[in-house]
């Protein structure tokens, strides 16, 4: 694994962890770099316990699950960290690598003419899409500002097509922020679950997944959650073998 730890102090922003929590985040360091990952997980599961969330601290408890052959978890946890620092280079590598042992590929479920329609979107993480709509927006507005002013049939035409693909841009980031906030992503924990028609372990088993694959939680009850893992695959599994993103 690529930089397995992130230990400098300039990682962990004071304004992230109090003194006592640091502390306690450098302690599971500690312990990860003596290979005692069951002390390092007890660390850092600590702090999150507190409701503290910080990228980081996320992205070491999935390297120390996939040093303790948790993949599952590891997945679950380098996702959490991918919510909050998309762009980290190590996370990148290390939770590429991790996805590359799960079992069970998704087939792409994406209608293929939206695919070309919105190419330029795909692969875009919803900061990204967010911070490019509000670039657009600006540059909009200064352009039609100068054209407005200046009165040049350029100026125009440039924030003409400016305001198009700010348009474009904004609907698409609302769309993807709205999908963001209604929908659950999970991961598959043990080694390999059943999904089932109903809710109950005599239902029929409709598949079966494996640890680390990632579904879309669509609703819970009496104990039970309703995933869908791809086109035509959705049903039943218990709620604790699903970890939420």
């Amino acid at each position: 694994m690529k930089r397995i730890l992130c230990v400098l102090v300039l990682l962990i922003p004071a304004v992230a962890f109090g003194s006592e929590a640091s502390k306690v985040f450098y302690d599971g360091i500690t312990h990860y770099e003596k290979g005692r990952y069951d002390d390092a997980l007890t660390s850092f599961l600590s702090i999150t316990d507190q409701g503290i969330e910080n990228g980081k601290l996320a992205y070491n408890l999935g390297n120390t699950y996939m040093q303790k052959g948790d993949l599952g978890r590891a997945v679950l946890w380098y996702g959490r960290a991918n919510r909050l620092m998309p762009k980290d280079p190590d996370l990148v590598f290390n939770r590429n690598l991790a996805l590359s042992q799960v079992k069970d590929r998704q087939e792409e479920t994406a209608n293929p003419v939206v695919s070309v329609l919105f190419f330029w979107k795909q692969g875009l993480p919803l900061k990204t899409l967010q911070g490019l709509a509000i670039g657009a927006g600006c540059l909009f507005w200064t352009l039609l500002a100068l054209a407005v002013l200046l009165r040049r049939t350029p100026l125009k035409t440039a924030a003409a097509a400016t305001g198009v693909f700010f348009a474009l841009l904004a609907a698409t980031a609302l769309w993807d922020t709205a999908a963001d906030a209604r929908i659950q992503k999970g991961v598959v924990l043990p080694e390999a679950i059943s999904v089932r028609s109903g809710l109950s372990d005599t239902a029929t088993e409709l598949f079966t997944l494996h640890a680390g694959s990632r579904v879309t939680v669509e609703q819970e009850r009496n104990g039970w959650i309703r995933i869908a893992f791809a086109q035509g695959k959705i049903g039943w599994v218990k709620k604790e073998s699903v970890g939420v993103i």
